[in-house]
């Protein structure tokens, strides 16, 4: 009982939106320009990298109890997703309705403006990396401003600190710009020896300034890549700094980090560092995360970054994207953290210390009233004597959405399409996800079709391994499923989910009855897995093995239409998962089987109806 109540305590902190009102005044920052700048020249580089940094901490530090800084500068799917929101809460929400609009012109008159949110600035150091997610972190703890050392005139740290005078409160660098953390001797300020390695020093020096002190929040930590970014500014999207997703956490006084989960080679960021370095840096950090929720559930923002470090995309690494996701996720789950898995592509998005405020209900029930048996009995699904009806069932988990970023862009394109509604939907919304996007998933249940249904994505109330809850060589921590039990059951509830639709299982080996039996409490009507030969009951929970659909939606169809040959005169079930399709794409999907396979016994399903009869098929009575 002593280990779960500061959980229950650090949750119900997680859990809530700060109760501001509605603000008499929004200040607005138009960066959309700075997506179009031609990153082949090194000062377009450093002046993106700059500014979206100094932009993201002010929004964090100025939007903390109050929504005041609005910033534009995300769009995807065709969509200007910042302003897609921002008119959406000055028109039909009506949560802005009655706010004035000022723009800023620039970084200055927004500094100006802010002045009151922010102590300082923090001086961090391009040639060492790392001490650009170290001044994400003294951002948010300390109230100051990141910016680059650069004795440039026209550089934001001439701004800030030469025509501004804003005062220099820490230095990550030395003044006259060598270097402070050099891989040697050692680690300033702590007494201790150096690791060989900068990158690390630097890290462990930030874990004893803000983390194990105790000056970081408990709970919540960022995983995103720092400045080697303008080094390989071109190999993603020109967002995927993701310097725009630094707000949130820096409003929360999150931990920064970004380090490689392997330990069998050096990273490229720092390639002379000792053996193994960075991995024992990051379980060492893990595990001062797990001590400072006391034992409790931890949110991670971010993802591997894998277009620029530790993955063989652009040579920086011998292991493949999918696998360096998975060690990652296999080392956080064995010390009770999860991933909000801001990924690139879509990965980049801005304003969420903004939508943390935005007013939501207690309870969100589901749009539509889940189904019955006698519903089934009346579509012809179950016989008058309870037997399933011998065709292929076909549920589509609508996937990803186990990140924020991913959520608030497709939404509003998704959502729009003339499509939605022809075919039943499972969207994966991962609850945890309305800490970040509120009023995507409020936007998603209000507009909700009749064959609109919502379950949770992978792993539930956040994206871990479950069985690396229970199996823990590399922590040697106790189990953590009574800690995901309570985190998930909290927002299971809220948003009326009793659906899990993946359960991503990654590296750490598959679920087992003790994880199932624990998914059971808040989610009882349904498991995707990951694993599994086939659908069945586990612990008394249907459940089913996802399958992944191709990208075209004929070959798609050929799928489909395929596995009911093969299931001919037999009840089958299938769980087809698909990433970032729009509702014309699925209703495609179906009326290529009914013009293509005329012959294939297929009936697609909501959810709730396709777990529902795998329960009819493999219950005790079947």
């Amino acid at each position: 009982m002593k280990l779960l109540l500061p959980t229950v305590f650090l949750l119900l902190a997680l859990a809530r939106t700060f109760a501001a009102p509605a603000p008499k005044v929004v200040f607005t920052f138009d960066a959309r320009p700075l997506q179009k700048l031609d990153l082949s020249q090194p000062a377009n580089v450093r002046r993106v990298w700059d500014t979206l940094h100094v932009l993201s901490a002010l929004q964090g530090l100025a939007n903390r109890a109050a929504p005041r800084f609005y910033l534009f500068y995300c769009a995807e799917f065709g969509t200007d997703t910042d302003q897609f929101w921002f008119d959406w809460f000055r028109g039909e929400d009506g949560w802005l309705k009655d706010a004035q609009v000022r723009p800023l012109a620039d970084v200055a008159e927004a500094v100006t403006t802010f002045r009151d949110a922010f102590a300082g600035v923090v001086v961090y150091d391009q040639d060492v990396p790392a001490t650009s997610d170290l001044a994400s972190t003294a951002a948010g703890v300390e109230r100051l401003l990141p910016v680059r050392f650069d004795l440039a005139t026209n550089s934001l740290f001439t701004l800030l600190t030469r025509q501004l005078h804003l005062p220099v409160k820490l230095w990550l660098v030395n003044p006259d710009g060598t270097a402070k953390f050099t891989g040697h001797g050692t680690v300033p300020d702590l007494n201790a020896p150096s690791s060989g390695s900068a990158k690390v020093d630097a890290y462990r020096w930030a874990m004893a300034r803000w983390l194990k002190s105790g000056r970081c929040a408990p709970g919540v930590a960022a995983y995103y890549l720092d400045a080697y970014w303008l080094q390989r500014p071109r190999n993603a999207a020109p967002d995927m700094h993701t310097l725009s997703n630094h707000d949130w956490f820096i409003a929360h006084r999150a931990f920064f980090f970004d380090l490689s989960p392997w330990g069998d080679e050096p990273p490229v960021d720092d390639p002379a560092q000792p053996p193994g370095a960075d991995k024992r840096c990051l379980l060492d950090v893990l595990r001062a995360l797990y001590d400072r929720a006391g034992g409790g559930i931890t949110k991670i923002g971010g993802f591997p970054p894998w277009p620029f470090k530790y993955t063989t995309a652009g040579h920086a690494g011998k292991h493949e994207g999918v696998p360096t996701e998975w060690e990652f996720t296999r080392l956080i789950s064995q010390f009770n953290a999860y991933k909000e898995a801001d990924a690139a592509g879509l990965g980049a998005m801005a304003n969420a210390s903004f939508f943390q405020h935005y007013p939501l209900k207690a309870r969100y029930p589901q749009p539509n009233p889940k189904p019955t048996a006698a519903s089934w009995r009346a579509r012809g699904l179950l016989t008058s004597d309870g037997r399933v009806a011998k065709k292929l069932f076909v549920g589509h988990y609508v996937g990803d959405y186990d990140a924020p970023s991913w959520l608030y862009k497709a939404v509003p394109a998704f959502f729009r399409d003339p499509a939605r509604g022809a075919v039943p939907l499972g969207w994966a919304f991962d609850p945890n996800l309305a800490a970040r996007a509120p009023q995507a998933q409020a936007y998603a249940y209000r507009h909700a079709t009749t064959n609109d249904f919502f379950i949770a994505g992978d792993s539930g109330a956040g994206y871990l391994n479950p069985r690396g809850l229970t199996v823990r060589p590399d922590s040697g921590l106790p189990s953590g499923l009574a800690a995901w039990t309570a985190h998930c059951r909290r927002d299971f509830t809220r948003w009326g989910m009793t659906i899990t639709g993946f359960m991503l299982d990654g590296a750490s080996g598959p679920s087992t009855e003790t994880e199932f039996a624990a998914y059971r409490t808040f989610s009882p009507g349904g498991l995707g897995t990951h694993f599994e030969k086939g659908p069945a009951l586990h612990a008394g929970v249907p459940t089913c093995p996802e399958m992944d659909l191709p990208d075209s939606a004929e070959q798609a169809a050929n799928v489909i239409a395929d596995r009911a040959a093969k299931a001919r005169g037999q009840t089958a079930f299938l769980w087809a998962r698909s990433i970032l399709k729009s509702p014309a794409w699925y209703a495609e999907v179906s009326r290529r089987l009914r013009e293509q396979h005329p012959e294939a016994a297929v009936e697609v399903v909501d959810p709730y109806t396709f777990f529902g009869l795998i329960r009819e098929q493999f219950g005790d009575a079947k």
